[in-house]
């Protein structure tokens, strides 16, 4: 009888150790995937001095280009990190790509299509055109990516806050318009600048606004530029 079960136990306990060591590889893949996430957020961001960390809000909707080159629009912050986690776990997340802070990492790069938008502290709404000029914001105003880095980054470091709609834009020719949502606000100041080519200045925000902060869901009216201003500069 001993023997008998001795000689149960040992296959018993084999397969123990091959579930284990199966349940650990995929946890470990997950953190990497998940890592691979982290690191490309925080890249896109971090070149134009874009989020919670920097001085800028995106605008969505907006699309990528993924590593292998097919193109993505993504509507918000939570529909990116679905789009990367998703190419990730397809494709894997070895590569060239950019590195990021703390140890040398290679990622596959995650590239915007231009032309986007971003919203700076002042509430204008500012068209960026190339990666050029995407640099050209993060020399003007960089923020604090230097005291993070890109671990969690997905989780925590992402926004700062978000448009409630409707809201109102004041074009440079003082013309106003009301937008309902985020397409529709990207549309019409698209379509502005087509029928004014000429014309310089930057469409701004009609205040009051209301935002929603990501931290805890609040509400929160801002009756000018500088409270936008100070509420951006105290949001890390």
């Amino acid at each position: 009888m001993l023997k008998l079960l001795k000689l149960l136990l040992v296959p018993a306990i084999a397969l123990m150790a091959v579930l284990n060591a199966c349940n650990k590889s995929e946890d470990t893949a997950d953190a990497t995937i998940e890592e691979a996430v982290d690191q490309s957020l925080y890249s896109i961001q971090e070149r134009g001095g874009i989020g919670r960390y920097g001085c800028y809000e995106l605008v969505f909707p907006l699309s990528i280009v993924l590593p292998d080159s097919s193109t993505v629009e993504v509507g918000s912050y939570e529909a990116l990190k679905d789009t990367l986690r998703g190419f990730f776990q397809a494709n894997g997340t070895a590569g060239g790509g950019h590195h990021g802070h703390g140890p040398r990492r290679h990622r596959p790069a995650i590239q915007f299509v231009f032309p986007i938008s971003v919203l700076d502290q002042d509430g204008a709404l500012i068209t960026v055109e190339n990666e050029d000029a995407l640099r050209e914001l993060r020399a003007a105003c960089g923020g604090t990516f230097g005291n993070h880095g890109p671990q969690g980054h997905g989780h925590h470091g992402l926004s700062c806050f978000d448009l409630v709609f409707p809201i109102t834009l004041q074009f440079p020719d003082s013309s106003t318009v009301e937008v309902a949502n985020r397409q529709e606000m990207r549309d019409r100041v698209r379509e502005w600048r087509q029928n004014n080519p000429g014309v310089h200045g930057r469409p701004q925000l009609v205040f009051p606004i209301t935002v929603q902060m990501t931290a805890d869901s609040s509400l929160v009216t801002l009756n000018s530029k500088e409270e936008l201003k100070q509420l951006k500069e105290d949001c890390e």
